[in-house]
């Protein structure tokens, strides 16, 4: 039997990548604001653990393991650690005694998710991507609610379960209506601007195909801002940092001011990346990673194609002058593309996620 309290209890876990965390995070402060105790699981010494602890939001730790799709020797300890978190999971739901629970994707969600349905614990689920990842396909038959990204997500799963919320996205590009100091980085006010990015990681695939490039595109009135990344700024930066009509960097705080600057974005195909295009109302270029969990950055990809707010390049397409040509394109054609976005609900979807998640519960 339950104990008497006042405030509602939700164990939520996300993990792997930000793709998954950041929603599972801005969700839980949704549901903070409303007076819900949250606690959230991830796996020790993860990315999750030190987004999830910066935010103050509780934390606790168990030993997942990926399931990887190449054979490794891992494969060998995966179901003994399977094992192990999903009764490591069940000792944290006899302590927590939570009312609820929320996966948003990852590995780690499985073992937790499966544990609270051993338990009766209503699931709920938030999937960012156009083609349902394994864990939000495997947990799916006992949710309650599913809440979805993307709507092209609705015809793999069961259709009386599923919100399409949007996904939820940093608050601070949101809330950012200013641009980036032109002139303090060496850039027009009237030049046509495009932001190459392959995420805070950076994508050498991007960055060697752009590079080839940029004196021609100079040459247009084109100006660069390039989040160069990590992996490779040690190569692109020393041979651009002087030129003039470039703005580069291996990361950025100011991603919200950055995209309120530009007029054109090539990326990957990211579900959050494409929820703040989206949100920005930017045409895209995207080059879905092919080595993605099932394709799914190409089915993100597509649904922003047929909305007629972005085109796609397949990396095994892509080189220099195939990226030159369809940005001359782009340039022809993008304001017709801006007017092709509607009015998108990412902005609001942690709320909506919150709001109805509490209802639910509720109601039961």
């Amino acid at each position: 039997m339950r104990e008497a309290r006042n405030s509602k209890r939700i164990l939520i876990a996300a993990g792997g990548t930000g793709g998954h965390i950041i929603p599972a995070i801005s969700i839980s402060k949704e549901l903070q604001k409303r007076g819900i105790e949250i606690l959230f699981v991830g796996n020790k010494n993860s990315m999750e653990e030190n987004l999830v602890k910066d935010e103050a939001i509780d934390f606790r730790a168990i030993d997942v393991q990926k399931l990887y799709r190449k054979f490794t020797f891992s494969h060998i300890k995966f179901p003994f650690k399977l094992l192990k978190s999903i009764y490591d999971s069940k000792k944290i739901i006899r302590e927590f005694k939570p009312d609820a629970f929320l996966g948003t994707g990852g590995f780690v969600s499985g073992p937790v998710g499966y544990a609270t349905h051993l338990k009766n614990i209503p699931i709920f689920l938030q999937e960012q991507n156009s083609y349902p990842g394994l864990t939000t396909r495997k947990l799916s038959k006992y949710a309650q609610k599913i809440f979805l990204g993307n709507a092209g997500a609705e015809k793999y799963l069961k259709i009386d379960k599923l919100v399409v919320s949007g996904n939820p996205i940093n608050s601070n590009v949101i809330k950012e209506n200013e641009k980036i100091d032109f002139e303090k980085y060496g850039l027009k006010k009237d030049s046509f601007k495009i932001f190459l990015t392959g995420g805070s990681q950076g994508s050498v695939v991007l960055n060697k195909t752009l590079y080839p490039i940029l004196e021609e595109l100079l040459q247009q009135n084109i100006e660069i801002i390039w989040q160069i990344g990590k992996y490779s700024f040690d190569i692109f930066f020393p041979k651009v940092k002087e030129i003039k009509g470039i703005f580069a960097f291996e990361f950025t705080n100011e991603i919200g001011k950055i995209y309120n600057s530009v007029d054109l974005v090539i990326c990957r195909a990211g579900a959050l990346t494409l929820a703040e295009l989206e949100t920005k109302k930017i045409p895209s270029i995207l080059i879905p990673l092919p080595s993605a969990a099932e394709n799914h950055q190409y089915y993100n990809a597509l649904e922003l194609k047929n909305k007629k707010v972005a085109e796609i390049i397949l990396q095994k397409d892509l080189n220099p002058e195939i990226l030159k040509v369809r940005i001359l394109e782009m340039i022809g054609k993008y304001l017709e593309m801006r007017e092709n976005f509607g009015e998108m609900n990412h902005k609001d979807a942690a709320t909506k996620i919150a709001e109805e998640i509490i209802s639910n519960l509720k109601e039961k």
